[in-house]
């Protein structure tokens, strides 16, 4: 998943582009240093440490809320959900915040490790779709459990110049033409969910011993297929863009990123087996000692026109539908509406990923896979 910084006009769209990636490259430097815990604060200055995905702001975003707030982001980047839960659980009061996908929130909620908030109080929250303030697993009473950013559904992207047949199943992946052309983000968790689904079973994130086998098993033989295994999806887009791979199970709106990136055409297939997908949200961490800082911070990096870029820049929707009102006078409805961004009831309706009911199961057939 990603989140501040997607597409623009297809003129400015190159432009942004670059931007987007040179702001990439600052983001991952910007986590970098983020061992040194302990929020800092210099007179005024405070500094919310931030586990996140790289597509939940852009550098200059950061530096213009720091400017206008005097409250700094420090983002540490991951991959997978269970990746940022291992954390806190062990951070102490370390982080600040954090974001979580779908059913992670409430896990998190449950485990006492989040601070749940009236998020009607937030007057950006008024730039809001409706159904965001109203998701029903992230009520804790009348308040809410965190912020709600993006979704996505995840569907199968490819080079029709390489794959000739559309490959509308996840057993599609299996073809042996396709070995070392598969990019995929490592989230062990999500893609054992994923192979439930080619297998039939029942509850992808909550399956028995023996569909976990089953699941194991279709990734053994998917695993000579898979390139790499990627933290972040602007790795996926660039692997597309380079042609050094040919498909991947990624958010919607990766075929417009190529394209931005001057790559190939790229064409996706829902598979007939069903979608997964995620809704995320930014919570604000029990432990925080910086927690008075949450609000102010949130109302100036959630403000329409950021997320409007966002969009722009990563393609997958979001949930402020104010943004939705200025990329349709920007001229960018075709876009917008392509990736369903007036739609965000859509998410409800998928299989959402969430912590698996076994989770230390699912961990370990993941890496009896690929880290054998």
């Amino acid at each position: 998943m990603e989140h501040l910084e997607r597409p623009m006009t297809r003129s400015g769209l190159l432009r942004l582009g670059a931007a987007g990636a040179a702001g990439l490259v600052a983001a991952r430097t910007l986590g970098a240093p983020a061992r040194a815990f302990g929020a800092t604060r210099i007179e005024d200055s405070v500094t919310l440490n931030w586990l996140t995905w790289s597509d939940h702001f852009f550098p200059q975003q950061l530096q213009k809320v720091k400017k206008a707030t005097g409250i700094s982001g420090r983002p540490q980047l991951f991959s997978d959900d269970s990746d940022s839960y291992v954390k806190v659980k062990a951070g102490g009061g370390g982080w600040d915040m954090s974001s979580e996908d779908a059913l992670w929130v409430p896990k998190f909620y449950k485990e006492g490790l989040i601070v749940p908030f009236d998020i009607k109080s937030f007057p950006v929250s008024k730039q809001l779709y409706p159904v965001a303030l109203d998701v029903p697993f992230w009520k804790a009473g009348h308040l809410q459990m965190g912020y709600p950013f993006g979704w996505s559904s995840l569907q199968i992207y490819y080079n029709p110049k390489h794959v000739k047949t559309k490959p509308d199943s996840y057993h599609a992946l299996l073809n042996k033409s396709y070995k070392k052309k598969i990019v995929l983000e490592n989230q062990p968790t999500d893609l054992m969910a994923m192979a439930g689904l080619a297998t039939g079973a029942k509850h992808p994130y909550n399956m028995t011993k023996g569909e976990i086998s089953d699941a194991k098993s279709f990734l053994k033989e998917l695993k000579p297929n898979v390139l790499k295994l990627v933290s972040q999806n602007t790795e996926v887009v660039r692997a597309l863009t380079d042609e050094s791979a040919w498909l991947t199970i990624e958010n919607l709106g990766t075929d417009a990123r190529v394209v931005d990136a001057k790559g190939p055409r790229i064409l996706s297939a829902d598979p007939k087996e069903g979608l997964y997908g995620w809704m995320d949200a930014e919570m604000l961490l029990k432990e925080s000692k910086n927690s008075s800082s949450f609000e102010k911070f949130i109302n100036n990096m959630e403000q329409a026109p950021w997320i409007a870029k966002n969009f722009l820049v990563n393609g997958r929707p979001l949930f402020n539908e104010k943004a939705y009102k200025i990329l349709v006078n920007q001229g960018h409805k075709e876009r917008a509406d392509k990736f369903f961004y007036n739609h965000p009831e859509r998410p409800i309706g998928m299989t959402l990923k969430g912590p698996s009911g076994n989770s230390q199961a699912y961990t370990d057939a993941f890496n009896e896979v690929f880290a054998a």
